[in-house]
């Protein structure tokens, strides 16, 4: 919500707008969260949400870029959609034009093998017009993240590829547009990572805290 209504360029009647921001929602299963704030900023009716995950709506499980204009890449196989996201950011860059990608990811997600290539992989281009949030919610659809594989600590690991990390409450927006706003304005050449600690299922007193609701409708 955020990053949509502060930061990132786009034009929902124009989504190839040759001059857009990208945001790839690499956590491709939190596909809700993204059908929610097309919706709201008039990529479509919101009313055609009620199709969520029903046979031949545009509204599947995970998102698809061959169904709804707006999405950039389909995700859902987990750490992909970071790589495309850094691979689209070093184009842009090797074009010398400015627009910037947004990624987000899982906590889980960073144990897939493919997230610490692209870890690496960034600096070394220097894409500091790549900025990837994971939300640390502590929880993935088997169970506790640290017990299913501990990632921790996440900056500190980032930061010896070469990031530039903040580590912010994902629930307070103050502490969120700081961070974009910190982004905006480094003068760095680093890829820039923000650490989200998040609740699983804020506010929902028989959701928070646990991953039983993780893939159910």
């Amino acid at each position: 919500t955020v990053l949509y209504e502060k930061f990132l360029k786009f034009d929902p009647k124009n989504p190839l707008w040759e001059e857009r921001d990208y945001f790839i929602l690499s956590k491709g299963h939190a596909a809700p969260l993204i059908y929610s704030v097309m919706a709201t900023y008039g990529y479509f009716n919101p009313k055609e949400l009620l199709t969520l995950r029903k046979f031949g709506s545009p509204f599947q499980g995970h998102p698809s870029a061959l169904k709804l204009p707006g999405i950039e890449i389909s995700t859902g196989s987990l750490g992909q959609g970071f790589g495309v996201a850094a691979g689209i950011a070093l184009a842009h860059k090797n074009d010398q034009k400015p627009n910037k990608v947004y990624t987000l990811l899982g906590d889980g997600e960073l144990q897939e093998g493919t997230v610490w290539e692209t870890a690496m992989a960034a600096p070394h281009f220097k894409l500091s017009n790549l900025c990837a949030i994971v939300d640390a919610n502590q929880y993935q659809i088997d169970g506790a993240v640290k017990s299913i594989m501990n990632i921790e600590p996440i900056a500190q690991k980032f930061e010896s590829f070469g990031w530039q990390t903040i580590q912010i409450n994902g629930h307070d927006f103050t502490e969120i547009e700081k961070a974009f706003k910190l982004f905006h304005t480094q003068k760095t050449l680093k890829p820039f990572l923000i650490v989200a600690q998040t609740a699983k299922g804020k506010g929902v007193d028989f959701m928070e805290n646990t991953e039983k609701w993780h893939g159910k409708a």
